[in-house]
C-alpha cells in the first residue's frame, strides 16, 4: 500500500461483485426484502487493458458543490488503481462531444483542483444533441462510419450530472449498445436540489 497525492491505494476500496444497495432504506422488521440496486465502486476485475484505455469525463447541466473533487478523484482513482495513462476531460457539457472540446487530465492538471470552485471542464445545460454524441456519421470522403465515440478513441465515459443529464446517460449508453461499441459509461449522479432518491 501506498499514498501519492493523499490518495491511498490498497484492496479495501474495491467493491465486491454481490454487494447491493436497498431501494428503500428504511424498513421495519416484517417488510419484504424488496428491491436491491448493484453498488457502484470500483472493481478489482478489470475489463479493458488500461494501457489502451482512453477513459474521458464531463460535467451536465448546473453547477454544485464538489465537482471539480470529483473529477479529481476519477482521474486519481483511474492512475493509481487501474494503471489508465489516457484520460480526457470534455470541454463544456454533453455539446463539447461533438464540438471535439477536450482537455488532458492527468495527476499534475486534478492536483489541487478541489480547491477551486464551479468545474474546470465547464457545463451546459440543455440544448444538447444526445444523438448527435454517438450517432454514426458518415465521413467525408471515406467509406467508413464512425461515430464521435471512435473519433476520440473513448472506450470510458464518466458523465457526471443530475437527472437530466442521467437521462442523457442512458440513451448515450443505448446508442452505443445499438452501435456495437466497446465503450463502457457510467454515470455519476450531482444535485444542488437534493432530488436524487438512492445514492450509494
Amino acid at each position: 500500500m501506498f499514498t501519492v497525492f493523499g490518495f491511498d491505494v490498497s484492496r479495501q476500496y474495491f467493491i465486491d461483485e454481490d454487494d447491493t444497495v436497498p431501494q428503500k432504506i428504511v424498513l421495519r422488521p416484517d417488510s419484504p426484502r424488496g428491491t436491491h440496486l448493484r453498488r457502484a465502486g470500483p472493481r478489482q476485475r478489470v475489463v479493458f487493458d488500461s494501457n489502451d484505455v482512453v477513459a474521458c469525463i464531463v460535467t451536465c447541466g448546473g453547477l454544485c458543490p464538489g465537482l471539480n473533487t470529483v473529477i479529481r478523484e476519477i482521474v486519481c482513482g483511474l492512475s493509481y488503481m487501474y494503471g489508465v495513462k489516457k484520460i480526457l476531460g470534455i470541454d463544456g457539457g454533453y455539446r463539447g462531444f461533438y464540438a471535439r472540446n477536450t482537455i488532458d487530465l492527468d495527476l499534475k492538471t486534478v492536483n489541487d483542483i478541489h480547491k477551486r470552485g464551479g468545474t474546470i471542464l465547464g457545463t451546459s445545460r440543455g440544448g444538447h444533441n444526445t444523438t448527435k454524441i454517438v450517432d454514426s456519421n458518415q465521413r467525408h470522403n471515406q467509406d467508413i462510419v464512425e461515430t464521435e465515440f471512435l473519433l476520440l478513441g473513448l472506450d470510458q465515459v464518466y458523465i457526471i450530472g443530475g437527472d437530466g443529464s442521467q437521462k442523457g446517460a442512458a440513451v448515450i449508453f443505448q446508442e452505443i449498445r445499438r452501435c456495437g461499441l466497446k465503450v463502457a459509461v457510467a454515470g455519476i449522479s450531482k444535485t444542488i436540489d437534493n432530488d436524487i432518491p438512492i445514492i450509494d
